[in-house]
């Protein structure tokens, strides 16, 4: 009886906990518009959920400000660039280029090859076969050779002003940006907190072991935490199956009002390859996602859901993006069993927020902070116009 206790108040905390956090996200939302973060508490609390080898790149990297400046600067330049070259696009067409651009060797192998191929050789050169990443390599082989190899063009032009840009650093140096090119959320958390990130890096330099020690704690303390409340959060769901179902529901009906461009459910992603093939930092993610995704692959899993040939299932908390739609959008009177769930406690006072709060170790990249809509620098709202939503569609 004392163990059943114990697990019930354990349930209960961890609800009130949680639902506590989606408010505090939600509000934080509401009321700041800008990107940046407030204070280097705040990005040291954001960079500390990341796993070791990228923590250290981002230290590294912080020391080197006018680099990541630069950077920030390409990006600019050849999104725009890139938006100029599908602007007249239907938002349907311009898709498939932002699915090209996840795969840069794709693209220019695409772009190299002599026209007459078949649907068949196509697909044999694809990493994978995805409904949405067959389709837009075909369609755009065959209709639209010409605008591929100039996105095949911005891109190795991206790539060289980078490599100029970096190639003066040592060999660490140069290993720790070409980590960080992978995870463009946290190139985007650096460049646009540029004036954090530099005293980010002088704190580093200050005394680099003792400095990375405490982020390495902080991150351990992070791990905890998450653990514990997701394995209470998935006891009590596994208890409430109608909220279940209607979770699994919204989290489609949340992917379709943003527009999201998701893998079809047949490719099972295993050993982290969903967060592999992000947009790229230099073209950034479909303007007219609501908010912000970076892995397309892992949003399942970064949304709190696990799918594959075995359905979905729990594995983390959903994140600020859809509470902010579930709650302030008015959608939860859709899920009356989710919304239950997630509001019969008394709401607490939410006091504006100033310091970014714990971000949850290894579900949350596909919302940059958590709090913030990152995409070329600048904060949409769900009611922002969508980048294909005029011009000529052809």
């Amino acid at each position: 009886m004392k163990t059943q206790n114990a697990v019930k108040s354990l349930l209960r905390w961890s609800r009130f906990v949680w639902f506590g956090m989606l408010l505090l996200n939600i509000s934080f939302l509401s009321s700041a518009q800008n990107t940046t973060l407030e204070t280097d508490k705040g990005l040291q609390v954001s960079i500390a959920g990341y796993d070791a080898d990228v923590r250290q790149a981002i230290l590294v990297a912080s020391q080197y400000p006018a680099v990541l400046s630069e950077m920030q600067q390409t990006k600019t330049n050849t999104q725009n660039s890139f938006h100029f070259l599908i602007n007249d696009f239907s938002q349907k067409k311009q898709g498939w280029f932002y699915e090209l651009s996840r795969f840069p060797e794709l693209t220019h192998t695409l772009a190299s090859l002599p026209s007459g191929k078949s649907r068949d050789e196509i697909n044999a050169l694809l990493p994978n076969q995805d409904e949405t990443l067959t389709k837009a390599a075909w369609r755009l082989y065959k209709h639209h050779q010409k605008d591929v190899q100039q996105l095949g063009q911005l891109y190795q032009q991206a790539e060289t002003d980078f490599q100029k840009n970096t190639v003066s650093l040592d060999a660490n140096t140069q290993a720790a940006f070409r980590t960080l090119a992978k995870f463009p959320d946290v190139l985007v958390l650096l460049t646009d907190n540029i004036t954090l990130t530099s005293q980010l890096g002088q704190q580093y330099a200050s005394n680099k072991e003792a400095f990375a020690q405490q982020l390495a704690a902080k991150h351990d303390s992070l791990v905890i935490q998450n653990q514990a409340q997701i394995t209470a959060y998935q006891k009590a769901l596994a208890q409430n199956p109608q909220a279940k179902q209607e979770l699994n529901q919204a989290a489609r009906d949340f992917a379709r009002s943003n527009g999201y461009i998701l893998p079809n459910g047949q490719v099972v992603y295993g050993n982290g390859y969903g967060y592999a093939n992000p947009y790229s930092y230099w073209f950034g993610y479909p303007t007219w996602y609501g908010t912000a995704l970076w892995y397309p692959s892992a949003y399942w899993s970064s949304f709190g859901l696990s799918y594959g040939f075995g359905g979905l299932g729990i594995s983390a908390f959903p994140s600020w993006g859809f509470s902010n739609w579930f709650f302030n959008a008015g959608y939860y009177y859709n899920y009356p069993y989710l919304y239950n769930y997630f509001g019969n406690y008394r709401r607490p006072m939410v006091v504006r927020n100033t310091v970014a709060p714990v971000r949850y170790v290894n579900t949350y990249r596909n919302d940059v902070v958590r709090n913030y809509n990152y995409n070329g620098g600048s904060f949409r709202s769900y009611g922002g116009r969508s980048f294909g939503g005029g011009g000529r569609r052809r």
